[in-house]
């Protein structure tokens, strides 16, 4: 018979002391499955709920309701196939996925240091591409991707940047990091905390740690300055208010393009369509219905379902292309109530393409698993944009805004209110780093931001001189009034290729490299018709530290990091 008795610590210390919240975890977990398969079993058990006390409770329900299912052998065997999953590699030696902060920083130190010695030691007696070769090896083993993915056609400067990064702590730091919330999550959603019942889009943890992590961001930058050549600084967290970093930005932006595509849609005749594409069963972990577990869920990650659907897209795409079909829209990304992603396009093609269109779409979208149930009425679904009854940017008004910042939306699709589901879905979407919203067609939006920001500057006076018919001044007018119709009737229309367009993003090499020893490239202004730089950037920027009254503070924020770089771009 075994019998628990209650650690004395646990009386010594505070209720909230984590070494008390750990313990009362681990014997809650151990409580719940009580009885359940050999003694073996327990010990088993005992192990796995030890050193994952923050999900210990949540895997021993995951392992009462497998083992309802299929038996305790069978609970075994998943429960060690997540706790794999959450040991990041055999040569982690005690830390996990779930370990602390403190714990990662000290291992990306330990790795680091490996590294160092691994390529002293090696190179010596074996050579360089053996020692290159171990390691690649100690940065798989841990779970972890080598920074350079084709090896073999890299040039030396692009491998040495590599090996730098696997010498540097803080990659370590950041790549771990990022595994970690893409690990955990999947977790969570595997045992079942990711659905309308629990934690609707994103887990409860994951939401409070892009937070917390959001916060830490905010400080930073609060932190930091950008000083020009002229000695004018301006404070960083100022800047990513004014930038597309501010949801509101966000949102007039992506609202403004829509409207010009549909004006232009109205202008050239054209109607538009509302596509959904959604994943097959396997892809779900969870019922829409009750929220309850999917027998039919075959263990993947809202990645692997993107990738899913990213590869329908591609193939979609390529055969639209050889039916000489170029639609043009907008595509939106957002998550089931168990965090799968589905998306959403708003397409425009001339009236007589619309059927074939519908029908490729359909094609590919029903081409895996097109007999399951439901498959027909629920992985594939066409809206028409009736011009009488609405307009296309009222349609999808509502899906920008849930997935932004959940303004004038109400509710969502599940009842529960868009702006606390808008900060789960920005949650979810930075976990899984998933790009939102996407164009199809028309200019870049690089281009259109620095045609905006050389109509602001002092030195586009001449340019955009009262009557001047310059292409380029009439361009940059347009992107000042806001004018997307026009800036893309004037780059050659929302279906001409990159290539013929009369405006791209200029680059020039930086003149100092990178703490890797790499040469980076920045944007300086616009190539006007593949001749003519026209420059949007007229100041040399430095990032530097802010006079700060508490270095505690200063401490705090930089110590920790994240894996989120601070959006540094539009300072440049």
């Amino acid at each position: 018979m075994l019998v628990q008795t209650k650690p004395v610590l646990l009386t010594l210390l505070p209720h909230s002391h984590p070494f008390n919240l750990a313990m009362r975890s681990y014997l809650r977990a151990n409580q719940i499955t009580k009885g359940l398969g050999t003694r073996e079993c327990f010990v088993f058990r005992e192990q796995i709920y030890r050193r994952h006390p923050d999900l210990a409770v949540s895997l021993a329900r995951y392992y009462v309701r497998v083992e309802k299912e299929a038996g305790y052998v069978y609970a075994n065997q998943q429960l060690r196939k997540l706790h794999k999953k959450l040991t990041l590699g055999p040569q982690f030696h005690g830390i996990y996925i779930d370990s602390p902060d403190e714990d990662v920083k000290t291992f990306a130190k330990k790795k680091s240091l490996a590294v160092l010695k691994l390529l002293g030691d090696t190179s010596k007696h074996q050579g360089e591409k053996e020692a290159i070769k171990k390691v690649i090896d100690l940065v798989n083993d841990c779970g972890l991707n080598f920074p350079l993915e084709a090896i073999n056609k890299a040039s030396s400067e692009e491998i040495a940047g590599a090996i730098a990064r696997c010498c540097d702590d803080e990659w370590w730091r950041r790549q771990i990091r990022r595994h970690q919330d893409t690990v955990l999550e999947h977790v969570h959603i595997e045992i079942g905390l990711v659905n309308k019942t629990k934690g609707i889009y994103c887990s409860n943890f994951m939401v409070e740690r892009k937070r917390a992590q959001h916060k830490r961001n905010m400080k930073t930058l609060s932190l930091l300055i950008a000083e020009n050549d002229l000695g004018e600084s301006l404070s960083l967290l100022e800047l990513a208010k004014r930038s597309t970093a501010n949801l509101v930005n966000r949102r007039n932006e992506l609202m403004t393009r829509i409207s010009g595509f549909e004006e232009i849609a109205k202008e050239q005749d054209h109607v538009g369509i509302f596509y959904t594409l959604t994943a097959p069963s396997c892809f779900h972990a969870c019922l829409s219905s009750n929220g309850k577990h999917n027998p039919r869920y075959k263990g993947y990650s809202p990645a692997e379902t993107q990738k899913y659907l990213n590869t329908l897209w591609r193939r979609t795409r390529a055969k639209l292309k050889r039916q000489d079909i170029q639609p043009y829209g907008v595509r939106v990304v957002e998550p089931h109530h168990d965090g799968t992603p589905h998306w959403h396009l708003l397409l425009f093609v001339p009236k007589h393409q619309e059927e074939q269109l519908t029908q490729i779409m359909r094609e590919y979208a029903l081409a895996k698993d097109p007999n399951e149930p439901g498959a027909r009425q629920h992985r594939f679904k066409v809206e028409h944009i009736n011009p009488n009854k609405g307009s296309a940017v009222g349609y999808i008004a509502k899906y920008i805004a849930k997935n932004i910042d959940g303004e004038h939306v109400g509710e969502d699709n599940y009842g529960k209110d868009a702006i606390d589901s808008a900060a789960r879905i920005r949650a979810w979407a930075s976990t899984w780093n998933f790009r939102q919203f996407q164009f199809i067609g028309g200019p870049s939006v690089t281009v259109w931001r620095e045609s905006r920001r050389l109509a602001n500057s002092e030195e586009s006076g001449a340019l955009l001189s009262k009557g001047d018919p310059d292409l380029l001044a009439k361009i940059v007018q347009a992107a000042d009034q806001g004018d997307w119709r026009r800036f893309v009737s004037l780059c050659g229309g929302p279906q001409a290729p990159r290539k013929a367009q009369p405006l791209r993003a200029f680059q020039v090499v930086k003149d100092t490299l990178n703490k890797y020893g790499e040469l980076c490239h920045k944007i300086i202004g616009l190539l006007y018709k593949n001749a003519e730089i026209v420059k949007t950037r007229f100041r040399e920027w430095q990032i530097k530290l802010a006079p700060v009254k508490s270095e505690q503070m200063m401490n705090e924020c930089f110590s920790i990091g994240g894996a989120n770089a601070p959006p540094l771009e539009f300072c440049q």
